[in-house]
């Protein structure tokens, strides 16, 4: 009887949570938009959860099935999200009529650590709209020049590892991604923390230790973010945070004393606190200590991670590419000879075309996000150009844009598996269609950082290109995609590459 009991509470309680993890699951088929079918809680994201392939991959294929749709439903674990295809909508929506979609769909469903809801990308509404004219001068060219000398420390840093395993002109087979996710921490405590880092000569540094556990969701860290995301309540019943308090409170504590050290001692420094404290001087805002931190905090997400991926794809498709590679070494021996042993400069760096080719189309091919979103704030009703409703979306909708689909798709980009940075030319650039092409994203809510990110990369190809030639190693992965798992281009083989020496200049 006990059995009978328990098998029964067991098929009822079996029942209901069935019953709440499908929910939301008749929304798209209500509203007459075109869907696939989605798994009980996960949605579509199945095979990204399973660890069969990586978000991008599910999305191009999502994207490539659904493209003749301008708008088409995809479920985030339980969350109906709209995905707009069509380039005139996305116009439309991210730049015509932003009002409407001011802000990013919620990072966290429930309220989580206060620096990550100070962070600008959380921000919402005039909070945003006022954080974004506080910040937009510590990202001008200016600023970005002023910073160029500690982000060079940094390189050369880097190139002194290099060198050191290379010494005698022997090859070496290296993994890109370490190396750069070194180089990326280094960058970021230096220019947004105001902390001298090297982390090739103490690899156990505890700012890369804990940089690197908050910025990679893996294992707790990330069981806690899907549940964060698909059962809020359940969060706020448990009261965890996504966020370790202890490491976060290790971020705040090296802002604040950093800054009132500065404040006290009028020490002066070219980096982010610098700026931000000058901007708070300025501002008439009443910022908090966790906002500002949240500025700062805000590179583990935004660089940590996407920078050091940036240079390490653009590194593997030299590799595959021997004619870029050579074409890009030629450019860089001219902006060499032409520094006539002076440092590479912030100028000699935006100057160079080819490389200029080189970096768009590594970001066509290997986006930083594979989309992004923004959440309707109220009632909107998407129009074409005679005024014809095409969709009414509905306040608290969320909306996402697939870059890693419209980048690959042959309607826009020829030959879109191809690394072809002629694509970019002068010659060529007009062809692209607009709203097709979207690294940073677009509109006033665009990524403020793209010529911080720009600048690294570049400065770091320009020192590997000319000091090394890349080509392939035993342990070079086939391919990029299909080795790729989660939310980040992170193949499991990792980005082997074989540095062969150029010798002497």
């Amino acid at each position: 009887m006990v059995f009978i009991v328990l098998g029964l509470v067991s098929l009822i309680f079996l029942s209901i949570f069935y019953k709440w993890t499908t929910l939301t699951y008749n929304t798209f088929k209500e509203r007459g938009v075109p869907f696939e079918e989605p798994w009980p809680l996960v949605g579509n994201m199945g095979a990204v959860v399973l660890n069969k392939e990586s978000l991008n991959k599910t999305l191009l294929g999502f994207y490539k099935r659904n493209r003749k749709h301008g708008i088409v439903g995809f479920y985030n674990f339980r969350s109906p999200v709209y995905v707009v295809t069509n380039p005139e909508y996305i116009k439309k929506i991210l730049v015509q009529d932003f009002d409407f979609f001011v802000n990013h769909t919620p990072f966290f469903k429930a309220d989580d650590h206060p620096i990550v809801n100070g962070m600008l990308t959380v921000m919402k509404d005039e909070r945003w709209r006022n954080m974004r004219n506080t910040l937009s001068p510590v990202f001008t060219a200016s600023k970005m020049r002023a910073m160029f000398r500690l982000i060079s420390d940094c390189l050369n840093e880097c190139l002194d590892c290099l060198r050191d395993l290379t010494k005698g002109g022997k090859h070496h087979d290296i993994e890109l991604k370490d190396l750069f996710t070194r180089l990326s921490n280094d960058i970021i405590a230096s220019t947004a923390f105001g902390l001298k880092v090297n982390s090739y000569v103490n690899p156990n540094n505890e700012f890369y230790l804990i940089g690197k556990s908050v910025s990679k969701f893996r294992g707790m860290q990330m069981f806690k973010f899907i549940v964060s995301n698909s059962m809020p309540k359940v969060q706020k019943i448990l009261g965890y945070k996504v966020f370790d308090t202890a490491k976060m409170a290790y971020f705040k504590r090296l802002v604040i004393d950093t800054m009132k050290y500065r404040q006290e001692h009028k020490v002066q420094r070219p980096d982010m606190i610098q700026l931000l404290i000058e901007a708070k001087e300025e501002s008439d805002q009443n910022w908090s200590d966790d906002d500002i931190v949240g500025q700062c905090f805000i590179f583990f997400f935004a660089a940590f991670e996407n920078n050091a991926n940036f240079i390490a794809t653009m590194c593997h498709e030299l590799m595959e590419n021997p004619d870029v590679q050579q074409r890009l070494y030629e450019e860089v021996l001219e902006v060499h000879d032409e520094l006539g042993g002076k440092p590479l400069s912030y100028e000699a760096v935006m100057k160079m075309k080819y490389m200029d080719l080189v970096t768009s189309e590594t970001l066509r091919k290997w986006n930083l996000a594979g989309f992004t979103d923004r959440l309707c704030s109220k009632d909107y009703d998407l129009t074409d150009d005679d005024g014809n409703i095409i969709f009414k979306f509905k306040a608290n909708d969320y909306v996402w844009f697939p870059i890693v689909g419209l980048h690959y798709d042959d309607k826009y980009f020829e030959d879109p598996e191809s690394f072809k940075p002629e694509r970019f030319s002068d010659e060529n650039k007009d062809n692209i269609k607009p709203f097709t092409y979207l690294p940073f994203g677009v509109g006033p809510r665009m990524c403020i950082g793209n010529r911080y990110a720009l600048m690294q990369a570049k400065a770091m190809m320009y020192y590997m290109i000319l000091d090394f030639k890349l080509e392939r190693s035993p342990k070079t992965v086939e391919n990029i995609m299909d080795d790729v798992r989660g939310f980040q281009i992170d193949p499991i083989c990792g980005f082997w590459v074989r540095l062969v020496p150029r010798g002497k200049l």
